[in-house]
């Protein structure tokens, strides 16, 4: 867990950093943050990571409350990046035609049928007449090279089972533009 917390440390002050637009501040509450995960009980806790940022969400949430900062004029998204799974992965979702359309032939329609328009793998092998152990291998290696593609444009906080917490352009953009 150490090292885990040692690779966490960088990334999760720059979360806070952007959050508190103060580094001494964020310094401050990155540190609350590692000292709540030393005494929390994280045994049962699957993704360290995840569990880390819900510390953070909560601390910093916390900074601003102690300040009694005014925020009724100011819209919460300047002081708190609230993106839920389902608003991260709808921001993404718009680049996943574009990223299909990069994939191998062999992959492509394949993802299209199976993510974009939802049908089962069953029925996919009875359209394409292929054997379903096949149709069920191929997707699973599209999705394998869709999320490079995904993770050669962005930076990809995941939570539990996969879901989408948060991303970042790797190309310095703004967060909400497409990749």
């Amino acid at each position: 867990m150490q090292n885990q917390v040692i690779q966490l440390y960088n990334p999760l002050l720059g979360y806070v950093k952007k959050r508190v637009r103060n580094q001494e501040d964020a310094e401050d509450l990155t540190q609350d943050v590692f000292l709540k995960l030393s005494k929390s009980n994280s045994n049962g806790v699957d993704n360290l990571k995840s569990w880390v940022y819900a510390i953070a969400k909560n601390t910093i949430t916390d900074y601003y409350r102690k300040k009694k900062l005014q925020t009724n004029s100011i819209e919460e998204d300047t002081f708190f990046d609230y993106d839920t799974n389902e608003d991260a992965g709808i921001e993404l979702g718009k680049c996943v035609h574009s990223f299909v359309n990069q994939l191998p032939e062999e992959y492509r329609e394949l993802m299209i049928l199976s993510e974009i328009k939802e049908v089962p793998q069953k029925e996919i092998a009875k359209q394409l007449n292929m054997n379903y152990v096949t149709v069920r291998s191929k997707i699973q290696r599209g999705r394998k090279k869709l999320k490079e593609l995904f993770e050669g444009c962005c930076t990809i906080l995941q939570g539990g089972k996969g879901s989408i917490l948060s991303y970042e352009s790797k190309t310095g953009n703004n967060k909400k533009s497409s990749c």
